[in-house]
Formats: C-alpha cells, structure tokens, sequence
C-alpha cells in the first residue's frame, strides 16, 4: 500500500524547484479515497519509513486540503 501511494504521489504530483514530487493533501485524497479510505494511515506509515514529508501530526480532510505532502525517495 506505500508503495502505491508513493507510485501516486509520483504520478499526479509537481517536480518542485528540489526535485521532489510534491501534491496537495486534498489532491491525494481525491485521487487516492476512491482507491482506499486508509489514506491518512497509509501517509503516517510511509512518513515513519522517511518516503514523505508534511507538515502536523495528523491530515484532516477539508481541513488540512493545501498541505502540500513531498515524496523523498
């Protein structure tokens, strides 16, 4: 499930001035939700493993939609 939430990011993010892939967490929702609502765990999970990067402990939906979340690997 990380790994296809990564193959995700990579595929609907932006290329920032870094190089990383970056996608708003409300972009990622959206496109991820219909895959699976485990979204925000699955994001904790690969956070843990250092494979992304946001801002807080926990994403809301409508809350937390323009945190922008950036792929490390």
């Amino acid at each position: 499930m990380v790994e296809e939430l990564c193959l995700i990011i990579r595929n609907t993010g932006e290329v920032g001035e870094d190089g990383h892939v970056s996608v708003t967490f409300g972009q990622l929702f959206e496109t991820y939700v219909t895959i699976s609502n485990k979204v925000v765990g699955i994001l904790l999970r690969a956070r843990k493993h250092g494979l992304v990067h946001f801002e807080g402990e926990m994403l809301w939906q409508g809350k937390d939609d323009d945190v922008i979340i950036t792929l490390l690997e």
